[in-house]
């Protein structure tokens, strides 16, 4: 073989060779068979050409090219995936941290569609904030909220400082000094009610011996009242009722003056005729004993 053609054949097999390395690191699978979609991100932080792209955590393909949209200022990644997978039309591209370090992946959430994507189409895509982000966006909060806790803190220490001055002191101090007086007589009461706590039992149980014979006592009265009550029964069932509206008619005929008794109690020539009378029957009577003779004559026959 002419040396020209051996020169020629070895340089077709390094092109060859090179081509396949570049599309290999492009993300291409030369040796299998892929289908290719687009998404559009706004932002396409951590993501370039030959990240992974996984379906439930196996890698299903990758990226193949990223293009800047001049008009709408955004991102078009295309991203070749196996034709052993299929990718329901309404499925989302879902830019995603896969480790602790930040390392950006695209995850294939499937959708529910029974049409599934076709070669070129062009899916959803959303972008999960990597767990930096989440964490600083959990410790803004926290930030601002311990900001605030260190100017209440401040304002309560000027508000000590000032309540702790010489003049306040002293006066605390009288507060504490007012408060042990005051512990120590409360102690000393305690300690009074203590010592008198027999004689304090003594009056309970008086108390309660009173009010045992209080019972009994309105028991006996509850007896008693039934007992009155039963001879005022009585009393009414004896006709009495008929007994004192007689007296009250015979009381009503004493005091008319109409009448003989009326007349009698209250005339004054009736009471001084009997009043006479009365005396002369009085001066007969003392003439009678003192010379019976004169009135008395017996003859003997």
């Amino acid at each position: 073989m002419r040396k020209e053609i051996k020169t020629g054949l070895f340089a077709v097999i390094i092109l060859a060779a090179t081509l396949f390395t570049v599309e290999y690191l492009r993300g291409k699978d030369i040796f299998s068979k892929t289908i290719t979609y687009y998404i559009i991100y706004p932002a396409v932080d951590g993501i370039e050409v030959s990240t992974a792209v996984t379906v439930g955590g196996y890698q299903a393909g990758r990226v193949s090219g990223l293009s800047y949209n001049r008009e709408s200022m955004d991102y078009t990644a295309e991203v070749s995936i196996s034709r052993e997978f299929a990718v329901p039309a309404d499925s989302r591209m879902e830019v995603y941290s896969s480790d602790i370090m930040g390392t950006r992946k695209i995850r294939i959430i499937a959708g529910t569609s029974d049409t599934m994507a076709s070669d070129g189409d062009t899916l959803q895509g959303s972008i999960e904030p990597d767990m930096i982000a989440s964490l600083a966006g959990s410790i803004s909060p926290a930030v601002r909220n311990l900001d605030s806790l260190i100017s209440n803190l401040n304002r309560a220490v000027t508000s000590v400082n000032l309540i702790l001055d010489n003049d306040n002191r002293d006066r605390i101090e009288n507060i504490l000094k007012r408060l042990e007086t005051m512990s120590a007589d409360l102690e000393s009461t305690a300690s009074a009610i203590k010592k008198k706590n027999p004689e304090i039992n003594g009056v309970l149980t008086n108390l309660h011996s009173i009010s045992s014979s209080l019972d009994s006592a309105a028991a006996s009265a509850a007896v008693m009242l039934t007992d009155a009550e039963a001879v005022t029964a009585s009393i009414r069932g004896a006709g009495l009722d008929s007994t004192i509206a007689s007296l009250h008619s015979l009381l009503r005929k004493l005091q008319d003056p109409s009448g003989s008794m009326g007349r009698l109690m209250s005339s004054d020539s009736l009471y001084n005729s009997l009043t006479r009378l009365s005396d002369d029957l009085d001066s007969l009577v003392r003439g009678i004993k003192q010379d019976p003779k004169k009135y008395i004559k017996i003859s003997v026959f």
